[in-house]
């Protein structure tokens, strides 16, 4: 399970879907730049958090990734 920097953390699935709303509505054209700035900010953790995940899911035994490794290292 990923590690969280913070105190909670957000099911893959849900980031994937939070992270399409967020883009959404940073892309529409009636949103104030404070707010659009903070979606931003508030995109990037996702990445982060999602990233962390994949990295850690990739590390654990059995994956594929990990399999790869092994056979090439």
């Amino acid at each position: 399970m990923c590690k969280a920097r913070r105190g909670w953390t957000m099911p893959e699935e849900d980031t994937r879907t939070m992270l399409r709303l967020i883009e959404k509505r940073i892309r529409a054209s009636d949103i104030r730049v404070e707010h659009r700035d903070v979606l931003i900010r508030l995109r990037a953790m996702f990445e982060g958090n999602l990233a962390a995940f994949e990295q850690d899911r990739a590390s654990e035994p059995g994956s594929v990734e990990t399999d790869i490794v092994r056979a090439t290292g």
